[in-house]
């Protein structure tokens, strides 16, 4: 019963990102305090763990029937830290990688379904987008209790915001309690999925797909009208937008490009030679900032360019390397029937097409948490 009423809470609080940040030594980078590195503690984190020691049993009892696997991940866990770039952040994001894939082991062997989280889900979903439209009417900050629940505070001043220019008028686009609104795009892009393939009422999609359209996300809407509106074949899709990640590299940063795609490809730069300094480990969970920071030249250390490649594939790459690789082929190989359930196939699409052109499945705890949420429901 406390597990249940405990699962509630932690679904509830999935867009939330209240937590205790601490400036070690490595979450600097060139001397300045980057949020990705910076080991965090959020009340999620908590949850989570007090979620997971109800739930010992049958999780141990997995475990010793998959001793084998287990013992070889983490076997490679261990090599990717110790050679990483980073080896104490890399330690950091593993140890928050283990929490997530025991909470989804968990998820799995409670077998829970989306009649079981779905309110919990919808509440604080409809809370978020309130707030995202109060952001958007004020054009700053609400304040109070949602600051609590992690709502950064800024104002039209505030630098390194988001904006959009419409029609001449230039406005923030309201990252609600998330890092950046294409973060939060990304989380109701799932949240929309999961309603739709449920067949939710449709008031429940039409106030979700409010909140998406006013992230103004690109990448989010884009994933939107392929996959959910013209239902377009995910295989293709996801091959095609796999393609897309990996050529990105070879296109060249001309004078003139837009600000938003000229910062992306300048991030893709380095990649070549940060990948050709540890290719079969990888550059260590976590460590691209720090590799990206050893590849560029002094005049070009600033807070804005210090931050994860935009392309969750490359990235993915450049951080766990060919063995890394290796064992998500086998995985993939060892679940393929589930996998190609045409459900978990249209969501792996949506992933994959937003994550040609960001980060945030890979960097961002809210985004990963609801990814885990629906891979539990789907699997």
């Amino acid at each position: 019963m406390f597990s249940t009423i405990l699962l509630q809470l932690i679904v509830f609080l999935l867009p939330t990102q209240l937590g205790l940040h601490f400036w070690p030594d490595f979450a600097r980078a060139a001397g300045i305090k980057v949020d990705y590195l910076s080991p965090t503690l959020y009340l999620t984190d908590i949850l989570l763990v007090a979620f997971i020691l109800l739930n010992l049993k049958p999780i141990f009892h997995w475990l010793r029937s998959h001793l084998p696997p287990t013992i070889i991940f983490l076997a490679y866990v261990l090599l990717n830290s110790v050679f990483g770039v980073s080896p104490a952040n890399s330690i950091f994001w593993w140890l928050r990688f283990l929490l997530y894939l025991l909470f989804f082991l968990t998820l799995l062997l409670r077998k829970v379904t989306w009649s079981q989280i779905k309110t919990s889900l919808l509440i604080s979903t409809i809370l978020v987008i309130f707030l995202q439209v109060l952001e958007t009417t004020r054009q700053s900050s609400i304040g109070g209790l949602f600051y609590w629940l992690g709502e950064r505070t800024f104002s039209t001043s505030t630098p390194g915001l988001a904006h959009l220019s419409f029609f001449g008028y230039d406005f923030v686009r309201a990252p609600a309690t998330f890092s950046h609104p294409n973060s939060l795009a990304g989380f109701l892009l799932v949240v929309y999925y999961l309603l739709h393939i449920k067949k939710s009422p449709l008031w429940q999609r039409l106030a979700v797909f409010l909140g998406l359209i006013l992230t103004f996300s690109k990448a989010a809407l884009l994933a939107f009208v392929l996959v959910i509106s013209f239902h377009l074949g995910s295989l293709a899709l996801i091959g095609c937008f796999l393609l897309i990640s990996v050529f990105q590299i070879f296109l060249p940063n001309l004078p003139g490009l837009f600000p938003f795609i000229s910062d992306r490809l300048f991030l893709l730069a380095p990649v070549k030679d940060i990948f050709s300094s540890s290719p079969l480990l990888g550059v260590g969970l976590g460590g691209f900032i720090p590799s990206l920071v050893s590849h560029l030249p002094g005049s070009f250390l600033l807070p804005a360019k210090i931050q994860p490649v935009h392309n969750l594939p490359l990235l993915s790459l450049l951080e766990t390397g060919i063995v890394g690789l290796i064992l998500l082929s086998v995985l993939i190989k060892r679940n393929l029937k589930r996998i190609l359930k045409p459900e978990v196939l249209a969501l792996l699409a949506l992933i994959i097409i937003t994550g040609a052109f960001d980060h945030y499945w890979w960097t961002l705890p809210q985004n990963k948490l609801i990814l885990i949420l629906a891979w539990a429901i789907l699997l």
